[in-house]
C-alpha cells in the first residue's frame, strides 16, 4: 500500500489548524486551560496522562464540543463563531474514534458509502467506485461485503478510517484509534496512518504510541491536567523534554 493510494492532498488548501486561548469544563470543572496550539500541516501528536483533556481538544476542532471561550480556526474559517456553518465545516474534518462506530447491521461497503450518500448526496454509484478505492488504500478490498462482526478490531478500525477519507476531508482526527486493538492488530493501522502522513494529509493524532510520535510526528503537544506544558519536534520533545512534568512522564511511560 503506498501512500499515493490512500489520499491525494489538494496542495492549495489551507489546513492550518489554530487553537486560540481555548477553555471549556465540563460541570464547572476545567478540562482545557488556555489552550494555544498551531497546526500547520503534517502530523501533530497528542500525548498526556488519562484525564488531561486530550480528546476533549479532538473534539472541539469539529465541535463535537463546543468550547467555553477561545477560537479555534481551520484555514480562514473561525468555526466557532456563531454564524459558522457547521456542517460545511465538519466536512472538512475525519474523525476517527477509540471504538469503531460502525454499523454492525450494514456491510463494510455499505458502512463506507453512507454518510456520502445522506451528506453528500452523491448518487450510489458514485459513492460505491469512492467506497472501493478507500477500502482498496487501506487493504480491504475483499472485505467488502461482509459485516463488522466478521472482521478483527485492526480491520474494522481500518474501516472506519476508509469511511473518513471516502469523505475527502482536509484534516484527519485520530483519538486513540489502536488503544482498543490488541496489540498484534495495532501495526495494521498505524501502518495506515503512516501512509497518510507520507502523503501530507495534516493530522492530530491523541495517542499512546511513543514510537509512532516519534518516528511520525512533526510535533508532538503534552497535555497535563488541560494546560499545554510544551510543544516540541520529537527529536527534542523525546531526547531534551524542558519541564519537569514532562520528563516524569515520559520516564513512566518509556
Amino acid at each position: 500500500m503506498s501512500a499515493e493510494t490512500v489520499m491525494t492532498r489538494n496542495p492549495l488548501r489551507d489546513t492550518t489548524v489554530r487553537f486560540e486561548h481555548v477553555t471549556k469544563s465540563f460541570a464547572g470543572t476545567p478540562v482545557l486551560r488556555d489552550i494555544d496550539l498551531v497546526v500547520d500541516g503534517g502530523t501533530t501528536c497528542v500525548i498526556g496522562p488519562s484525564g488531561s483533556g486530550k480528546s476533549t481538544l479532538l473534539r472541539c476542532t469539529n465541535l463535537l464540543e463546543r468550547p467555553d471561550s477561545g477560537r479555534v480556526v481551520i484555514g480562514t474559517d473561525v468555526i466557532t463563531e456563531p454564524k459558522a456553518d457547521v456542517d460545511r465545516i465538519r466536512a472538512r474534518v475525519g474523525m476517527v474514534f477509540q471504538r469503531f462506530h460502525l454499523f454492525p447491521h450494514y456491510s463494510v461497503l455499505d458502512n463506507v458509502t453512507l454518510a456520502l450518500r445522506q451528506v453528500r448526496r452523491i448518487g450510489r454509484d458514485e459513492a460505491v467506485k469512492i467506497a472501493r478505492t478507500r477500502l482498496d488504500s487501506v487493504g480491504l478490498t475483499a472485505f467488502a461485503d461482509r459485516r463488522p462482526s466478521q472482521l478483527s478490531g485492526g480491520q474494522q478500525q481500518r474501516v472506519a478510517i476508509a469511511r473518513a477519507l471516502a469523505m475527502d476531508p482536509e484534516v484527519m482526527l485520530f483519538d486513540e484509534a489502536t488503544s482498543a486493538l490488541d496489540p498484534e492488530l495495532v501495526k495494521g493501522v498505524l501502518a495506515v496512518m503512516r501512509d497518510l502522513a507520507s502523503a501530507g494529509m495534516t493530522m492530530i493524532v491523541v495517542t499512546h504510541e511513543m514510537r509512532f510520535a516519534r518516528e511520525v510526528a512533526n510535533q508532538v503537544a503534552f497535555l497535563d491536567h488541560g494546560r499545554l506544558l510544551e510543544t516540541a519536534p520529537p527529536e527534542q520533545f523525546f531526547d531534551a523534554p524542558r519541564s519537569e512534568r514532562l520528563r516524569a512522564f515520559l520516564n513512566e511511560v518509556l
